[in-house]
């Protein structure tokens, strides 16, 4: 076998990853009792979601529970997009479910996504006036001027929405 130094640092390199892996496999390694509390909520309220004998508003407050606990114990953005676009499928526009997948789709940096499901929202309230609406239309102004720096987009909107007002 080889001793010299590049051999030497990639046994040490390897050996390093190895210590790494070990210790994110153990539960104080990231995975505390927070994660498993969490972990638990998300299989109780999903196995609640999939009860087809409950009421599809009940089956949707599950997913926006499994959702909550994905996105704030688990920090999975992905997965709790899953499970409140799931939510928003059973009972669409409902408030707490579009705030969910907005918070999700921020996070998990996903904004063309974000983008195209506040249109979808937007388009299908008929009513300009409601508070779904302009929490809707806030988001998309949120969403313009921050993560997808179109400003001028976001300019448009508000002049559209001052001349509705």
């Amino acid at each position: 076998m080889k001793t010299d130094a590049q051999s030497l640092s990639l046994l040490i390199g390897g050996a390093g990853f190895l210590a790494y892996l070990a210790l994110k496999m153990l539960p104080w390694g990231g995975r505390g009792e927070v994660y498993a509390a969490a972990q638990r909520r998300l299989l109780e309220a999903k196995g609640r979601a999939k009860d087809h004998a409950l009421s599809n508003a009940q089956r949707a407050a599950a997913f926006r529970e499994a959702a909550g606990a994905a996105l704030e114990g688990l920090r999975r953005p992905g997965l709790a997009a899953a499970l409140a676009r799931r939510a928003d499928r059973l009972e669409p526009g409902n408030l707490e479910t579009v705030g969910l997948m907005g918070l999700a789709l921020r996070r998990g940096a996903r904004y063309a996504a974000l983008e195209r499901f506040l249109w979808k929202r937007l388009a299908e309230l008929e009513d300009p006036a409601s508070q779904g609406y302009h929490r809707v239309f806030d988001e998309l102004l949120a969403l313009y001027e921050g993560p997808l720096r179109r400003h001028e987009t976001a300019q448009v909107l508000r002049r559209l929405r001052g001349a509705r007002d």
